[in-house]
């Protein structure tokens, strides 16, 4: 079965949020909705135990998609 996986979202002005998601992609599709930040610092454990970190812009995706 699959590992959820707990990515901690930091943004500027806002409290971190801890979502739960299978990969980094859909876990900060679903971060994006409910923010209105531009970049955002993601925080996660990977598989093997590592730690890892990411500055990511906002928003994620096909621009195409996201103009509608």
């Amino acid at each position: 079965m699959a590992k959820m996986r707990t990515f901690t979202f930091y943004a500027e002005g806002e409290e971190p949020k801890d979502v739960e998601a299978l990969g980094f992609r859909r876990a900060v599709k679903s971060f994006q909705g409910g923010s209105k930040a531009k970049q955002v610092r993601v925080e996660w454990e990977a598989k093997k135990g590592g730690m890892y970190e990411k500055l990511q812009i906002l928003p994620l995706g096909r621009s195409k998609k996201l103009g509608k």
